[in-house]
């Protein structure tokens, strides 16, 4: 076996994609739990306890969140396509390129999934107290900015290659079935 064929089906499940979701934001939140302990815990107590902290977390990141990681996965897909990528070659350069191909796209991703996600947050933070003007001044132009992209930059790149390399990893079975089956004698 020397190529691995892409299916990319892990990719196109929605549980995996809501798993990986869930996955990227508690390291994340991990990390923000680990280096500012006591900001946290002010939070928490600021919202009621950890069931008012939970519904915050819910209703402010995890629900925008699924569409952030489930735009980064079409651009992944549609990155394949444009691309023509349909395999990738069983060795340690192979797979070095082929996920450094996508390093680009999940670096301009932000473009495309923050209006989506923080009009989403919107939606659901400010409910029912619209307001256009602060939607737009707060939510998109307000987010346009490096520090914030710097920050969404973390949870793109580990949920994207997370994303990839799961699904490389289930292909990697795939193909390896497929290639023990047709060669028995190999075995």
């Amino acid at each position: 076996m020397d190529r691995i064929y892409l299916s990319k089906s892990y990719l196109k499940n929605p549980i995996h994609v809501i798993s990986i979701l869930l996955i990227a934001l508690v390291i994340f939140e991990s990390f923000n739990w680990t280096f500012s302990f006591e900001r946290k815990l002010a939070i928490v107590n600021r919202f009621g306890g950890i069931f008012g902290y939970l519904y915050v977390v819910l209703r402010g990141m995890i629900i925008p969140e699924m569409a952030t990681i489930a735009i980064i996965i079409l651009l992944l897909d549609l990155s394949h396509k444009v691309f023509r990528i349909h395999s990738v070659p069983l060795s340690w350069t192979g797979v070095l390129r082929y996920e450094l191909t996508f390093l680009p796209i999940l670096a301009i991703s932000f473009l495309f999934f923050n209006p989506v996600s923080q009009s989403i947050r919107y939606l659901l933070v400010e409910f029912p107290a619209y307001n256009f003007d602060f939607y737009w001044n707060h939510y998109i132009v307000g987010t346009f900015t490096i520090r914030v992209y710097f920050m969404y930059l973390i949870l793109v790149l580990l949920s994207g290659y997370l994303s990839l390399n799961a699904s490389l990893l289930n292909d990697f079975i795939k193909s390896a079935r497929i290639w023990k089956y047709q060669n028995p004698a190999a075995s």
